[in-house]
């Protein structure tokens, strides 16, 4: 495959990934990685982890998505690399919350590397205060609260 097709096929993944979600068909956008890809974020919201590995991480992660956001995306623009299995791509989410029913926009930057057809490495960048205010609920809210506590407080049982 020449370095055209490299890239076509790359962006073509990509712009699949992102109809994979707005379908809400997580299951086939984890088939989009390789069985070891990463998905990373920069700029984590509270309480998210910052990386997840393989299409297990990937699922749990990623499973309740649909239940949680009406999104779709547009204004998708490609920025060229010299690796043609590397994909820039800029673009918007909007929509609302399924159960606040908040509206929802969000800017995106993804940094994306393919290799043989499969995505090895997602970094997404995006604005965590978007996603809270659009699908936090008082129970998130709490739930967030108790975990930071949890994770600030020294671990005293094995003191005793």
């Amino acid at each position: 495959m020449d370095t055209e097709q490299s890239r076509a096929r790359a962006q073509a993944l990509f712009a699949r990934n992102l109809e994979y979600i707005t379908e809400g068909r997580i299951r086939e956008w984890v088939d989009l990685f390789d069985p070891d890809g990463v998905l990373e974020f920069p700029y984590p919201p509270p309480g998210v982890r910052p990386r997840f590995v393989g299409h297990h991480q990937l699922y749990e992660h990623m499973k309740d998505f649909p239940k949680q956001f009406d999104v779709r995306f547009s204004g998708l623009v490609f920025h060229e690399t010299t690796d043609p299995e590397l994909v820039i791509a800029e673009f918007v989410g909007h929509g609302r919350g399924v159960i606040t029913k908040r509206p929802f926009h969000q800017v995106y930057i993804s940094v994306v590397r393919f290799r043989d057809g499969r995505i090895v490495h997602f970094r997404d960048f995006w604005n965590p205060l978007v996603t809270i205010r659009t699908a936090a609920t008082v129970g998130h809210v709490w739930r967030g609260l108790v975990d930071l506590v949890r994770k600030r407080r020294p671990d005293t049982s094995s003191r005793r």
